[in-house]
């Protein structure tokens, strides 16, 4: 039985074939393109029990050739793959690394990383490019914020993006030099804007019409752009065991270090998604508020250890409670 594996780059790939019967590891080093891929896959058609690449950049055109292709691919989490081969200190190489994969795929022990759906994934890609926008548009404001008060003219960062504020901002007597900059800069947050609110748009219509979206409403605190963030990032609670382990996937679980009746709890693991942390910790900050379910939760932790890491004991909870909610749907469509 052949085991292979693919260790995966911008501009070249290395694969290793593994015959377990023989032991016997044939490799092969290729270029990053379709026609190379084809060519090495072609003649392995049809022996391969399966074949494993890593979840590195990249790596979604190559599982849809081989998947075309009728191949069984399997994608590997790099963090524990790496994990596994221990701390001693060894020679690192890509043939090394596509040995490794073929090993682990053959023994079963390979750590594969959850395969999102197509409709999961789109999801996901906009919703990150919406958080990206975002960013993009709050620098770009810090960006005009240094400037007009450079110029004499400071005010608050937020101002800039209302309306009013822009006002504000093309009253201003200012040189003819920082003008020109001024104006720039607002055309570059208008223009971050405009897309924004169109990807905005988007996600609000779909988050209306899924009744997965419908339902994390339902969640104090999360509203329709946030209930995409959360189903593109947590998408199918069935590859967790439990909502422990959702809590996990996001990175707010944290650090323990135990030894023999000692036991301490320190910062966040942060070994997750970071935009599903976020969003948690986004639906969290409503927390504070009279109306809230989680306000005596907050309020007790933030007396406790302070108000930054009671908004991460309630994003945990949210996070919970948002694996059950998918929970319960996919068990009512089962």
């Amino acid at each position: 039985m052949l085991y292979a594996a693919i260790d995966i780059h911008k501009r070249t790939f290395q694969a290793a074939v593994l015959d377990v019967e023989t032991g016997e590891t044939s490799e092969r080093r290729f270029g990053a393109t379709r026609e190379e891929l084809n060519d090495w896959a072609m003649p392995l058609q049809g022996r391969l029990a399966a074949v494993a690449i890593e979840a590195t950049n990249g790596w979604r055109w190559v599982w849809r050739e081989l998947s075309a292709r009728g191949f069984d691919v399997r994608l590997v989490d790099p963090a524990q793959a790496k994990a596994l081969r221990g701390r001693i200190k060894r020679a690192k190489t890509d043939r090394l690394d596509a040995r490794w994969l073929c090993v682990l795929l053959a023994k079963e022990m390979l750590p594969e990383s959850w395969l999102p759906p197509a409709e999961i994934q789109t999801l996901r890609d906009q919703t990150r490019l919406r958080k990206a926008l975002a960013e993009d548009r709050t620098r770009w404001a810090q960006r005009l914020h240094a400037l007009l008060t450079h110029e004499g003219w400071p005010c608050q960062r937020a101002r800039l993006l209302t309306v009013e504020g822009r006002r504000w901002v093309q009253s201003l007597s200012l040189s003819p030099a920082a003008r020109a900059q001024v104006d720039r800069l607002l055309r570059l947050i208008e223009a971050v804007e405009s897309e924004l609110r169109s990807l905005e748009t988007e996600l609000r219509r779909f988050a209306r019409n899924d009744r997965r979206c419908i339902a994390l409403q339902t969640i104090y605190g999360v509203g329709p752009i946030l209930a995409c963030h959360l189903l593109a990032e947590l998408g199918e609670a069935a590859r967790f065991r439990r909502a422990r382990q959702a809590v996990r996937a996001a990175g707010l679980d944290p650090v323990v270090d135990e030894s023999g009746d000692t036991r301490r709890r320190g910062r966040l693991a942060k070994h997750g998604a970071p935009v599903l942390r976020w969003a948690l910790v986004e639906a969290a900050q409503h927390a504070q508020r009279a109306n809230s379910p989680d306000r005596a939760l907050y309020t007790q932790a933030a007396t406790r250890v302070g108000d930054k890491r009671a908004l991460l004991t309630v994003a945990r909870k949210i996070g919970r409670r948002a694996y059950h909610v998918l929970h319960e749907l996919e068990t009512q469509a089962a």
